[in-house]
């Protein structure tokens, strides 16, 4: 099931350059030749390329002070340096003071904090803490670009546990973190529920309609078959219209339902990708 998730990301990113991925896989790879010198450089040049390097070949550093440098990053205005240094840190003798920090962040009501939190607890990837993203993610304290992060980090986890407080945020109002949530559960290990996305093709987000096609394709999920048709049909959004065509081609629709549908959006949409986009899905289900 991962390889397939991994497949239907590749071609998304060919759908639209908005998908955000998802990305669960970490930051850096395995490196070396780092250096104290080089990694206090980097961070004095707030390089967020040069940061992230420098983090990676220090993989296997042995440098005591290290982490007082590396430590402040997790507060970096870029998320992917926040992740690089999270990735960093968690291989290091004092993860567990830096983790239990983390758990503190969510504890309390200042968002940024909190978001970030979140951005280094998906990276250390540790179940334990489920528990205190989930009640943060249902948290209306925070903002919902916190909450968002919240949601990708419980999907970085690769733990199935992580599903139920993912499925209960999809009843949240905020579109950052429904569609957030949506990209979480398709990384969720086991978890193949996609009428959950059903009713969210109907959002007033387009952003949220959208992810629940996504997740409606991959999740091979006929039941939101009509759902489909009609966002296929008459949803204003371009990229929903992409996504829904794109979808239906995926999960093997009937042809006898979605054939009409796909070949109407083929002839006639207004947007050339989802024109090709429909073409595509008719030569799948006429297989």
């Amino acid at each position: 099931m991962r390889t397939s998730k991994n497949i239907g990301k590749l071609v998304l990113t060919f759908l639209a350059s908005t998908l955000v991925v998802g990305a669960v896989s970490g930051t850096a790879r395995a490196g070396t030749g780092g250096s104290p010198q080089a990694i206090q450089s980097a961070i004095d040049a707030n390089s967020v390329d040069a940061i992230q390097a420098e983090l990676e070949r220090s993989e296997h550093l042995v440098c005591s002070g290290c982490t007082d440098m590396v430590l402040p990053l997790v507060d970096h205005l870029s998320y992917r340096v926040r992740q690089a240094a999270a990735w960093w840190l968690a291989r290091r003798g004092t993860s567990r003071q830096v983790y239990v920090q983390m758990l503190n962040r969510l504890a309390q009501s200042d968002s940024t904090l909190a978001r970030n939190a979140a951005d280094v607890l998906g990276e250390f990837r540790a179940g334990s803490s489920i528990p205190a993203l989930a009640a943060a993610l249902s948290n209306p304290i925070f903002t919902g670009e916190a909450r968002a992060a919240m949601a990708q980090a419980l999907g970085n986890l690769g733990n199935s546990a992580a599903a139920a407080p993912l499925t209960q945020a999809l009843s949240i109002q905020d579109p950052l973190v429904k569609a957030a949530a949506l990209q979480a559960l398709r990384s969720v290990p086991g978890f193949h529920d996609g009428t959950v996305a059903v009713p969210l093709v109907g959002d007033a987000d387009a952003q949220v309609r959208s992810e629940a096609a996504v997740t409606l394709g991959i999740m091979h999920t006929t039941a939101g078959v009509s759902a489909l048709v009609q966002a296929l049909a008459s949803d204003p959004s371009a990229l929903v219209r992409k996504r829904a065509a794109w979808a239906l081609g995926e999960m093997n629709a009937s042809l006898a339902v979605a054939g009409t549908p796909l070949q109407l959006a083929a002839t006639n949409d207004t947007n050339p990708f989802v024109r090709s986009l429909a073409q595509v899905a008719i030569s799948k289900l006429a297989q």
